[in-house]
């Protein structure tokens, strides 16, 4: 019984990257290894010789790799080339697709978060949603995979999906896939409170957000404080979530990052000054504010320099590293689990705001359009900066 060498050294290379190819492994786990390869080869060969449909090759080494990493966590998984590219692209914010950031586990397709102005976005999908249908097939049924590349397509293409949310009637809405030029930074001032809307740690966000920085330091106008929304920003690049951080703390720990050898282990500490020096700050979470955005609020309210108001974040504490396995495509696995300076776990906990509060959400059969609902945790922020300059000055 043979498999291709090509195949194999996709198994090895995946080996590698799971172990750490740990030289000094013992005479039993070599053996268990050992054992382990050749049942996969095996299986692959029984499938091949006698199941009753011809499957190419790729397909079934693809399953074999996704089926063992989607049983690690929902965020480990075996990406082909196509979804390789797929995924960089969107680290560098310009990709192609709905605008959706999902977690796919179980046979459950959940929301964490819809990127502002894509198409998601404008359909009002929401952080907590639950997708149980794509083109009419249910998820479940589906492999993970599979899901994402239903998501997928080329702009201009339409996809259905079958939406649950809590306490409100499935419905169902047609998404028209678009290209994805995400510009992570949003500023405009309200009065005399700057408000910077951050959607998604792109490589450029920490550049454009001290931009806008810079220019508030020099403006005439006196600052009453400054809102930073990070409501449904599902995370992005590590270095940018640190770089955000850096522009508001002087010194000081941002994120600590512990693996499972601690050689691995990290602190990574702020790398500039505040660029406000002191100006009253809010920032805002919801249960969409994920990853990245967690290392920053939690940052924030570790070293009281923001006030953290709305309602608990997603709660996605892990580090996902991305192996490139060359002229096949990827692995994403998770490899560490970051912490506050605190020493608070983000992990399924999220981070708790010193103030929470619901905001405004339509009614079913209400009359109110969406340019009538007030965004109650905004507003909160604004008069809570504005009543502490008050405050201050007497």
């Amino acid at each position: 019984m043979m498999i291709s060498s090509k195949f194999l050294i996709i198994l090895f290379l995946l080996g590698w990257a799971l172990t750490g190819c740990n030289q000094e492994q013992d005479q039993d786990s070599e053996a268990i290894s050992l054992n382990l390869e050749a049942l996969i080869s095996e299986i692959i060969d029984k499938i091949r010789q006698d199941y009753v449909d011809d499957v190419p090759q790729e397909k079934l080494i693809e399953g074999a790799l996704n089926g063992l990493l989607a049983n690690l966590d929902p965020y480990s998984g075996y990406l082909n080339a196509q979804d390789y590219k797929s995924l960089t692209d969107r680290v560098k914010g310009d990709f192609a697709g709905l605008g959706l950031e999902i977690l796919v586990t179980k046979g459950v397709i959940k929301v964490i978060a819809a990127i502002d102005e894509t198409p998601a976005f404008k359909a009002g999908i929401k952080a907590g949603d639950t997708i149980t249908h794509i083109n009419n097939q249910e998820v479940h049924k589906l492999s993970n995979q599979i899901v994402l590349q239903s998501l997928q397509g080329a702009p201009g293409t339409e996809v259905t999906l079958t939406i649950v949310r809590q306490d409100a009637e499935p419905f169902v809405v047609t998404l028209k896939r678009a290209v994805i030029e995400v510009s992570p930074v949003r500023f405009v001032m309200k009065e005399t409170v700057a408000y910077i809307r951050l959607s998604f740690f792109s490589e450029n966000a920490s550049y454009k957000l001290g931009e806008i920085l810079k220019g508030l330091r020099k403006s005439p106008t006196k600052l009453q404080g400054l809102i930073l929304d990070l409501r449904d920003n599902p995370g992005g690049a590590l270095d940018q979530a640190v770089g955000v951080a850096s522009q508001f703390l002087d010194s000081g720990l941002i994120v600590e990052i512990k693996s499972r050898n601690p050689a691995y282990n990290q602190k990574l500490y702020s790398k500039g000054y505040d660029l406000l020096k002191g100006v009253p700050m809010v920032v805002l979470i919801n249960k969409g504010t994920a990853s990245a955005s967690e290392i920053v609020s939690g940052a924030l309210r570790d070293h009281k320099r923001a006030i953290i108001m709305g309602t608990r974040s997603f709660g996605k504490g892990s580090v996902q590293t991305l192996f490139s396995i060359p002229g096949h495509g990827g692995v994403r696995l998770t490899t560490a689990r970051f912490y506050t300076p605190k020493g608070h776990a983000i992990q399924e906990r999220g981070v708790e705001p010193d103030i929470t509060i619901e905001n405004t959400v339509p009614q079913e059969n209400s009359k109110s359009t969406k340019a009538d609902l007030i965004d109650a945790q905004l507003q909160r922020a604004i008069d809570l900066l504005r009543g502490l300059s008050v405050f201050q000055r007497r």
